[in-house]
């Protein structure tokens, strides 16, 4: 492939997953995480401006994402800490995500449930 198509080809990054982010407004987005221990649905509200950072420079090849999170989460029933480190790519769509004593559930798994 010459110089040009390079240049002018598609982005080819890794594939978003769909249904784990709900957008508040244009400075929040929502993720949702499951307890292993008890079950627990627990909403994670991140602000785009603080809280998710963005992969620069050098940066840039250590993950897949554009814009990465680092957290811990506890609920309200067992206080088991889950360790959480979600990638995103440009519009805030899930690429990536390890959960540790927990799990990434989507936003209607999370109302199906709670509704309940």
């Amino acid at each position: 492939m010459g110089f040009l198509s390079k240049l002018f080809a598609p982005a080819r990054g890794p594939k978003s997953q769909t249904g784990y982010v709900k957008r508040e407004g244009k400075g929040a987005i929502w993720i949702y995480v499951q307890c292993d221990k008890c079950g627990e649905k627990i909403p994670v509200r991140l602000r785009t401006t603080s809280e998710l950072q963005r992969r620069e420079g050098p940066d840039a090849e250590l993950g897949p994402g554009m814009f990465f999170v680092k957290k811990t989460v506890v609920g309200s029933k067992c206080y088991q800490r889950i360790e959480v480190a979600v990638e995103f790519d440009a519009k805030y769509d899930v690429v990536e995500s390890k959960v540790t004593k927990g799990k990434l559930i989507t936003y209607q798994d999370y109302r199906q449930n709670n509704e309940q």
